[in-house]
């Protein structure tokens, strides 16, 4: 029954993220639906209020206390105890897009007549707004390699939690009661070495469009284990702060 769950959240939740396919209504290789007209450009004059909010994230589910009680200082490089590696809490970041770009930003490999929906989707958002959204999807993956579940849930955007409680709801018919967002979320655990893997983005080339909670996400897209793999993950600005639209992130194809 457990596997049976798990199989239905990664349906729910991860979409692509789990081996899925694409959704039908849409060109997008992640699986959400992609808007036909293009989406708002860059912010850049937006509040920056948002990106000290996400980094206070991060601190929170990527520091550690030490054995005396006391927080690590604030930095881009947290500091380690016993039982975690270190966890990097402002990845990578290129500062090769040029905001307000139709273009694929540069290292974005796309492949001639094939979906390339994600890489040119909307226009190149402004690097604050990058940089937000980086810190964001880093504190996630860190939570998740930690299998810190409450924090993990707490990046989640508006709508994967809607999915999750209806995964809740569906898991209470079906077997054990799933108490919350948190064990949900436990069912997709990866092994160790996987997760690790996943929580070190190698470099974030790009945030395609200008999402919103009540409208179309913004994507953003990087690099990561195993090798230089592409990865796009939807991200929305809910309350000023950029929140991740799926468990998992998808692989972008690129042969």
């Amino acid at each position: 029954m457990r596997a049976l769950l798990a199989v239905a959240v990664c349906l729910s939740l991860a979409l692509g993220g789990c081996g899925g396919g694409d959704d039908s209504s849409a060109t997008s290789s992640t699986g959400e639906t992609t808007s036909a007209s293009a989406p708002q450009g860059s912010r850049q004059g937006e509040d920056k209020s948002a990106e000290t909010q996400n980094a206070k994230g991060g601190d929170r589910s990527a520091s550690k206390s030490d054995s005396n009680g006391s927080s690590s200082k604030h930095s881009d490089k947290d500091s380690t105890d016993s039982s975690h590696p270190q966890r990097t809490k402002v990845p990578p970041i290129s500062s090769a897009p040029i905001a307000g770009s139709r273009k694929p930003a540069p290292g974005v490999k796309t492949v001639p007549g094939a979906d390339n929906s994600v890489q040119e989707y909307g226009v190149e958002s402004g690097e604050a707004q990058r940089r937000e959204a980086s810190i964001a999807l880093q504190a996630y993956l860190n939570a998740r390699a930690e299998e810190d579940w409450s924090a993990a849930c707490s990046y989640l955007a508006q709508r994967p939690m809607q999915q999750l409680e209806r995964v809740q709801q569906a898991g209470a018919t079906q077997g054990p009661k799933l108490d919350g967002c948190p064990q949900v979320m436990a069912l997709l655990r990866e092994g160790e070495a996987q997760a690790e893997a996943g929580a070190k983005i190698t470099e974030v080339l790009s945030l395609r469009g200008g999402g919103d909670v009540s409208g179309d996400p913004s994507y953003l897209i990087y690099l990561a284990p195993p090798g230089r793999t592409l990865y796009s993950m939807p991200m929305y600005l809910q309350g000023g702060a950029w929140k991740v639209g799926l468990a998992k992130a998808a692989e972008l194809p690129v042969n």
